[in-house]
């Protein structure tokens, strides 16, 4: 427990300054997610010791292309830009024997879910007052899950893949995520679309939850507890971010309509 809160408060003093200011800090908060994130998604899979140089550094590089190129004046048409990856990526097992197609598939969902949720984060970083909110109604969720689960739980979610959620739970995460962000956000709401912001309170709770059960479906589909234990107690960075990814998406579907 002692190891968990001292890695807990660690991570919030590593990931307050972004959070708080944007700017380049939150710029480079966002590249150390995407390079984290890709290594515990690859280095899992089976037989990666073989091949994860070759598919790691074009992933990451091809990531961060995304909105890092336009910025050095290179400017690739959007479309061909994603058939570019994605032919490299798809066509690997023919040229490599130890990546398998079931390999080739998982890559293929990190180059979307990354690709997709990193252009997401570029707009919150754009506007990073609404990441504030998002971040409160991620992490309130999943703070009110857990008590409201461990106290009032009865009901299993899905025991498939998470045994120990509940609806119970998940009621109250989705009360604890909504309260806290609205609550939160109207101090500094008055120069935010008062839409896109409800919205995120509203709906942002129950992706966290998504989120969380996606990503634990893809390590109980590996046999795995936790993605690496770069941090004590709490597993990888893609184990704190699980539920935040998928709000990330959430976020990006949204602005796209509403600003």
């Amino acid at each position: 427990m002692k190891k968990r809160v001292l890695t807990a408060i660690a991570i919030i003093l590593f990931v307050l300054p972004p959070v708080a200011f944007g700017g380049w800090l939150l710029e480079a908060l966002g590249v150390f997610i995407v390079m984290t994130g890709c290594w515990e998604w690859l280095h899992v899979m089976k037989g990666s010791d073989r091949w994860i140089w070759k598919v790691y550094i074009p992933m990451v590089l091809w990531i961060l292309g995304l909105y890092f190129l336009p910025l050095f004046g290179i400017q690739i048409p959007t479309l061909a830009y994603w058939i570019a990856g994605l032919i490299y990526f798809w066509s690997l097992p023919v040229f490599m024997e130890s990546f398998s197609q079931e390999n080739c598939m998982a890559v293929l969902s990190l180059l979307l879910i990354f690709g997709v949720g990193y252009l997401a984060m570029q707009m919150l970083m754009a506007e990073h007052k609404y990441l504030w909110t998002l971040i409160f109604a991620t992490y309130g969720s999943d703070t009110g899950a857990f008590f409201a689960g461990k106290f009032f739980g009865k009901h299993k979610m899905n025991p498939r893949i998470s045994p120990k959620k509940t609806w119970e739970g998940f009621a109250g995460g989705w009360i604890a995520g909504f309260v806290l962000s609205f609550a939160v956000s109207m101090l500094y709401s008055s120069d935010m679309n008062p839409q896109l912001n409800l919205w995120i309170c509203i709906l942002a709770p129950v992706f966290a939850e998504l989120g969380d059960l996606c990503f634990s479906s893809y390590k109980r589909a590996l046999g795995l507890k936790d993605f690496s234990n770069l941090l004590p107690g709490h597993g990888g960075v893609l184990d704190r971010i699980d539920s935040l990814m998928m709000n990330f998406l959430l976020f990006g579907f949204l602005a796209s309509i509403l600003l």
